[in-house]
């Protein structure tokens, strides 16, 4: 699904470094992930588990995946007067205002404007085949709509987080705090086996995979960035 800071283009390869690090520190059977967001990395692990906790403070997105696991139909065209009506009436269904949302905006930015192109594009109907193609390893997973911290993680995990990047609001209940974060990787990283998306980190947490990446900010091509997206890990 289109969404802003997603891992769709590398989850594969983040999903096999992190199944590499794990089989080299045994088994760990429960996969918690504190920020889920599209699912993209999740859905790739999730078949190596016994048991997956998606985790994501935004309860319109949340309301999507556990809609799907009722078996809700999404929608495959989405005009834009229909977009309007969804983003003005959020909680009249909120399955669709977090389809709708992500999946139909530019740049999978909630609400961030109505998604086209010179081509005319159908992006809800792309989105819901994405969407549907990483539910397919989900639809046994349990989905929460909590702060990280208060996520109840099983003894012996391995946690995954993408947090929004150091020093950007990119959280539902507003700025996130990101030394806060670090902390609190260090406290469940004594029992688990934590893994961390971002682009840098404190000093005690290890990098073990990383790559090149290009974003773009707005509709405008041209206003791009390079980053170097990286893996880390908690190791005392």
């Amino acid at each position: 699904m289109r969404y802003q800071g997603g891992k769709s283009r590398i989850a594969t390869s983040i999903a096999l470094a992190i199944e590499r690090e794990r089989e080299s520190k045994g088994d760990y059977g429960n996969l918690v992930s504190l920020f889920c967001g599209s699912c993209a990395v999740e859905s790739k692990l999730a078949p190596h588990f016994k048991s997956v906790i998606c985790n994501d403070n935004h309860k319109y997105l949340v309301a999507l995946w556990q809609a799907l696991q009722d078996g809700y139909e999404l929608p495959e065209v989405v005009s834009q007067e229909m977009y309007k009506s969804i983003r003005d009436n959020k909680d009249d269904n909120p399955a669709l205002t977090g389809f709708v949302g992500f999946g139909c905006s530019f740049g999978g930015k909630f609400f961030g404007g109505y998604a086209r192109n010179k081509t005319g594009t159908n992006y809800a109907a792309q989105s819901k085949r994405s969407i549907l193609k990483d539910f397919a390893n989900l639809q046994n997973a349990t989905f929460t709509c909590n702060d990280y911290k208060d996520v109840v993680i099983p003894a012996g995990s391995v946690v995954y987080a993408d947090p929004p990047y150091s020093n950007t609001t990119g959280y539902t209940s507003g700025k996130f705090n990101s030394e806060e974060f670090w902390d609190y990787m260090r406290q469940i990283g004594k029992d688990n086996q934590v893994f961390i998306s971002e682009l840098k980190a404190p000093d005690d947490f290890v990098c073990v995979w990383e790559r090149p990446f290009t974003r773009t900010l707005d509709r405008n091509k041209n206003n791009q960035f390079k980053v170097v997206e990286k893996l880390f890990t908690y190791r005392e």
